[in-house]
């Protein structure tokens, strides 16, 4: 009798219906050629950690409607918080660009003669329209710092928003990858005009 309450309660603990959580990866998948062109060749980098909000610090996904109401998705998460995945996404691309004569994380004991800071100021997912639409929103703001004197060499904030094709959360990603993508690419064709001498 004792075996019989056992394999109920692992028949029933088996069916119990719990949302299914998918996760979801920030992968702007920027095609790029390295630079030819930039006056900061002979100049290292460093890129700071990327300044978020503590909700793009967390694995939750978010969405807002309206004006001020923002929600978390229940059956979606981000696999790598934003703000390291968009810090790894930025670092891979200036990697790959050659801009710099090299580049290294902040995780590096390296000194290097620019600091490259960055905040996240929008990375979000909108429903308005009584939920009929949807877009997203992504604003990167950046500030590139001459090590020697701590002056800000060049600031800018880029910013691209699209509209999304379907209502969930899935769809949301797909173009948050895509704004993504076409605001580090704006960056990276910044930088590139930067004089670093």
């Amino acid at each position: 009798m004792k075996y019989f309450w056992i394999a109920a309660l692992i028949f029933l603990g088996g069916c119990t219906t719990q949302p299914h959580i998918v996760e979801y990866r920030i992968v702007p998948n920027l095609e790029i050629q390295a630079s030819s062109n930039s006056q900061c060749k002979g100049k290292s980098l460093k890129i700071a950690p990327v300044f978020t909000s503590s909700s793009l610090m967390s694995q939750t996904m978010k969405y807002t409607t309206e004006e001020f109401k923002e929600f978390a998705f229940t059956e979606s998460e981000w696999a790598v918080t934003p703000n390291r995945a968009i810090g790894n996404a930025l670092e891979r691309a200036l990697r790959e660009k050659k801009i710099f004569a090299s580049v290294s994380s902040f995780r590096s004991r390296s000194r290097a003669d620019l600091l490259l800071e960055s905040s996240v100021d929008e990375f979000i997912q909108h429903f308005y329209s009584n939920n009929k639409k949807s877009s997203v929103k992504v604003s990167l703001f950046a500030n590139l710092v001459d090590n020697k004197n701590s002056k800000s060499l060049a600031s800018k904030t880029f910013t691209k928003e699209l509209a999304v094709e379907q209502l969930n959360a899935k769809a949301g990603v797909e173009a948050l990858n895509k704004a993504l993508k076409e605001v580090l690419q704006e960056e990276l064709q910044w930088l590139e005009q930067q004089q670093c001498q």
